[in-house]
């Protein structure tokens, strides 16, 4: 059977930066295909030459051979680790930000209705169609930039982590989608940190290390399946030190949280589950003062945020938010982390030592003067989670902290909360259910714009 994809990399560098080498690979039709590794180890820089990306729309020097079956375009369809990257903004709604793909290739209109609708169905997207993108939670503009890549209808399928900001019951539903795709044919290239999900989908798995290839193989050969910690159900936590009542906050017309009440015990990390859309991050951006919030109250200790300003709050709440490059804006990572401590008042070698003892909880120490542009994606989100506890605020927030995480990034960031629950309290807003029994005590629920459930977890290694 010919290979969709043949790929010979002898080597590939950004700049004098050498990322990739000495690696081989082979897609058959209807094959999935995984990649895992550590943070830095070059999986989305082989995800783009698999792509057709890799030299064109993304510079880099390639040395060796990138072949496609198919030479006709597009070569690839491709889901960015970051699904705002994706979507072109050229669309007032969702089916018309698919579209236009398909528009791009001068196809029939009515071709490129039937392609959208069978895109939007296979991406679990179909509800979101006449919404604005823009108005999209981090999950649902994931699912939408799936649906923009499958309404291409490329032969080679290219996923970064496309599961990193779903939820459990979304991912599962992708997983089922994404066997029929490969079942007509349709060949899959799946980055992602998700074992499980390589495990049940994948036929092989690519683990790189350091730029190359360290094993290759059937999953169960080269994969270690996570261990979930057992749980149990527990009343509300006592003393807490945050605590919002009745929040009711909407957009325009559209009720986001109805009523929700939290609470969270000072020493405690509560992880925010619930499905895309369910409210989590409005609910992180209400108590920063984000989100407009037209009902209820919401206290740090004995003190009411109700009618503070954002940069008021930030004395009493830390946000780290799902997509921390739009918070980065520093022209050193030191630079960086300093700044809120300077902008509270701290003087410059206070927010200097400050911000330095917070990088080295997140084990970043010797990253200082390097611009927060420059690192990973992974390794900015690490920058934004010091740069949110040199601050020292009694309560802090991270949205979707482990998305495209490898074992040691997860490691730093459990640290981290470790560290914040010793001088307050921490909430985590994830879809990574491991990750919160093992750092989270507590666990709400959303659902309907509530807290529906409050579940304790085994945190030993808190």
């Amino acid at each position: 059977m010919t290979p969709v994809l043949a790929v010979e990399l002898a080597g590939v560098s950004y700049g004098d930066r050498v990322v990739l080498r000495d690696v081989r690979l082979e897609i058959k039709p209807g094959e999935i295909v995984g990649v895992t590794g550590p943070v830095g180890s070059g999986k989305t820089t082989l995800a783009l030459a698999c792509a057709g990306l890799l030299g064109h729309a993304v510079p880099a020097r390639i040395e060796g051979k990138i072949h496609h079956a198919s030479l006709a375009p597009p070569l690839a369809g491709y889901v960015f680790d970051d699904p705002l990257a994706q979507l072109t903004g050229l669309g007032g709604t969702v089916e018309e930000e698919v579209a236009v793909g398909p528009e791009n290739l001068a196809i029939p209109r009515e071709t490129v209705r039937h392609r959208v609708d069978r895109a939007l169905a296979a991406a679990d997207a179909t509800h979101l169609a006449h919404r604005p993108p823009d108005e999209l939670s981090g999950g649902e503009r994931q699912r939408v930039a799936l649906a923009c890549a499958l309404a291409l209808e490329a032969p080679l399928l290219v996923l970064d982590e496309p599961t990193a900001q779903l939820d459990p019951e979304a991912t599962q539903r992708f997983g089922e989608r994404l066997r029929i795709l490969a079942s007509t044919g349709t060949s899959v290239l799946l980055v992602s940190q998700d074992i499980e999900l390589l495990m049940s989908l994948a036929t092989r798995v690519l683990v790189l290390g350091d730029g190359g290839l360290r094993a290759t193989g059937a999953p169960p050969e080269v994969l270690t399946m996570a261990q979930d910690a057992t749980a149990s159900v527990n009343d509300t936590p006592a003393e807490p030190l945050f605590e919002a009542r009745q929040i009711v906050a909407s957009y325009d017309d559209r009720i986001v949280l109805d009523g929700l009440t939290l609470q969270v015990a000072r020493g405690s990390a509560t992880a925010i589950l619930g499905d895309n859309g369910a409210g989590k991050t409005t609910l992180a951006r209400a108590i920063m003062g984000l989100a407009p919030v037209r009902e209820g109250s919401i206290r740090v200790g004995d003190r009411s945020l109700d009618r503070l300003p954002v940069h008021h709050r930030a004395r009493h709440v830390g946000l780290v938010f799902q997509d921390p490059s739009r918070q980065l804006f520093a022209r050193t990572v030191l630079d960086e982390v300093a700044f809120g401590p300077r902008a509270l008042g701290a003087s410059h070698r206070q927010a200097q030592d400050r911000a330095r003892e917070a990088l080295a909880a997140v084990d970043l120490a010797g990253l200082e003067s390097v611009h927060p542009g420059d690192l990973a994606p992974q390794t900015q989100r690490l920058v934004a989670i010091a740069a949110a506890m040199a601050s020292e605020p009694p309560v802090l927030i991270l949205d979707e902290p482990t998305a495209g995480q490898d074992e040691e990034g997860k490691r730093r960031i459990a640290a981290a909360i470790a560290r914040q629950r010793t001088r307050g309290c921490a909430m985590v807003i994830t879809h990574d259910l491991a990750f919160a029994r093992r750092v989270c005590d507590h666990a709400v629920l959303l659902r309907n714009g509530r807290a529906a459930s409050r579940v304790i977890r085994s945190a030993g290694n808190s």
